[in-house]
């Protein structure tokens, strides 16, 4: 039977070197993802991770080749005045996949479990672990929630949290909603006739970045670029060595201005519809709509498949009816006050839930605020 073993790394400095091997692992990987990539962890850990402490756990086959990585990191969290460590993905709300990365050669489950069992024996150094957006579509996931379950003082919990819907583009069955499709395609033609322009994968983008952000932030009052850590980060990524074929840019353009634009990434694969932005007073156009459009039959020549990443927006399943789903799962100790602290208010906010009390309240309220206009 293979044995493993596991190497903590805590700093900057070593987590710098690990860029080649890293991105080795993950360009092997079954299911790899743009926000695997080493670039993407060291830049969000540099500008999103200020106060937080790496915890990457290295797992290394017998024969020393690296079999997987754990990228993760401590955050210390406040829960009624109680200090709780708490595990995390190096990358968390803005990355749309994370997981434990195994090379294609080893098992999954035994990696996981040389991981997990690291993370078990180094206790002392964390509270809770609340890792999310693992998904379905990785048996990894399933995994890392089989062999924490296997820990008997360990609790764990799986949640659900959001579907991500992936159209393939070159083989498999693909079903879509042909009369939205349809009206889309002709509004595009009708655009084209109006003197729109389509603007598909534009490599150079520097040019287009100011009018990006400010539509983008404009668009969405959520949007990472109204935060200065936000807006540093993906100026940094887009300029990484490592990232600069991997950058999906387009937009449409009427009168010298953009009026629809998307910014997100590819790969070798998959195309990935991140970060898409509108001018809000052509919404009429449908000029997000026909953008999409034409990013999907554009990279239907070159790739596998078309990742709509997560949120469950109708228009993503007129492109195709297959669905993943990304879970969050969170492990700690059976007999710990401080996850007990951690885990307080969300459970008791599924308790109402569960209960129905958020429902009844508002149905209450709004009894009694029409016997008081009465």
């Amino acid at each position: 039977m293979a044995s493993y073993s596991a190497e903590l790394v805590t700093t900057v400095d070593a987590f710098e070197t690990l860029k080649g091997p890293w991105n080795e692992l993950v360009g092997s990987m079954e299911y790899p993802e743009i926000f695997y990539l080493w670039e993407w962890n060291f830049l969000y850990f540099r500008h999103y991770r200020d106060k937080d402490r790496l915890l990457i756990v290295i797992i290394r086959h017998s024969s020393g080749r690296i079999a997987g990585i754990a990228p993760l990191c401590v955050r210390d969290v406040r829960r009624l005045g109680c200090l709780v460590r708490v595990v995390d993905t190096i990358v968390a709300e803005i990355g749309d996949y994370q997981n434990i990365l195994v090379h294609p050669a080893y098992h999954r489950g035994q990696v996981v479990a040389a991981a997990l069992r690291y993370l078990h024996e180094k206790s002392d150094l964390w509270d809770v672990i609340d890792i999310s957006q693992l998904c379905s579509r990785d048996p990894t996931t399933f995994h890392v929630v089989k062999v924490a379950q296997s820990h008997i003082d360990w609790s764990v919990r799986v949640q659900p949290l959001t579907p991500v819907a992936v159209r393939q583009l070159q083989a498999g069955r693909v079903v879509e909603n042909t009369r939205q499709l349809r009206q889309v395609r002709n509004r595009a033609k009708k655009l084209q006739r109006r003197g729109y322009t389509l603007h598909v994968a534009c490599r150079d983008i520097s040019q287009f970045w100011p009018a990006f952000t400010s539509l983008h932030r404009h668009a969405w009052r959520t949007s990472p670029l109204n935060t200065a850590h936000g807006r540093s980060f993906f100026e940094a990524l887009t300029r990484a060595d490592g990232m600069r074929d991997k950058i999906e840019f387009s937009f449409i353009e009427f009168q010298g201005q953009p009026v629809a634009m998307h910014f997100g990434f590819v790969d070798v694969r998959k195309v990935y519809f991140y970060m898409p932005a509108m001018d809000r007073s052509f919404r009429e156009e449908r000029v997000g709509a026909v953008l999409l459009s034409a990013l999907v039959d554009h990279y239907t020549k070159s790739h596998e498949a078309f990742d709509f990443l997560r949120g469950m927006e109708d228009y993503k399943v007129w492109y195709t009816d297959r669905l993943d789903m990304n879970i969050r799962v969170v492990a700690y100790r059976t007999a710990s006050v401080a996850a007990f602290v951690y885990n307080l208010r969300e459970s008791i906010r599924r308790f109402a839930v569960d209960l129905g009390l958020p429902k009844a309240i508002a149905q209450a309220a709004r009894r009694i605020i029409s016997k008081v206009a009465e």
